[in-house]
């Protein structure tokens, strides 16, 4: 009798090969996540580390603020290398007075800090008028704005489209 003893088993290569591209898949995460840290979301116009230990006061103070107030914002065209402004429109569910309120806006790029802009703003007629501004990029923008009446606080984002 004869053994085949020169048969051959890939089952082990194929164990290596499974593990060698798991320990790539890490690696490639993370190299991805250092380029897209967490710390550069910017939506409460805070660091990361104050949101999450202040994020259960944050939820409580934009309901009370949402109680308050309704925001919107009024359509318009937001166009490439031209002068543009955002209005939000702001109205009281109570008889308060809008001019109270203080705010900040920041106008980005959803993907990157690289053009964030911070815009002044002024009240005329319960509209929040924001500077003018003007976009080099074509595509995604979006409008980030804190609005404080001294007792509660609130965070909106509102996106816009460079055409």
């Amino acid at each position: 009798m004869q053994t085949n003893s020169s048969k051959k088993t890939f089952w082990p290569y194929g164990i290596l090969l499974s593990i060698g591209a798991i320990v790539v898949a890490c690696v490639a995460t993370v190299i991805f996540s250092l380029d897209y840290p967490v710390h550069m979301d910017s939506f409460y116009l805070e660091s990361y580390d104050k949101v999450d230990r202040n994020y259960n006061e944050i939820q409580k103070s934009q309901a009370k603020f949402e109680s308050k107030f309704d925001v919107a914002l009024l359509p318009k065209d937001i166009n490439l290398n031209k002068k543009s402004e955002a209005d939000i429109k702001i109205v009281s569910k109570t008889a308060e007075n809008l001019p109270n309120l203080t705010s900040e806006i920041l106008l980005t790029r959803p993907e990157t800090n690289e053009f964030d802009k911070k815009l002044d703003a002024k009240f005329e007629n319960g509209v929040l008028k924001t500077q003018e501004f003007s976009v080099t990029k074509k595509g995604r923008w979006q409008l980030l704005v804190k609005l404080s009446d001294g007792d509660s606080t609130a965070f909106y984002k509102f996106e816009l489209l460079a055409i």
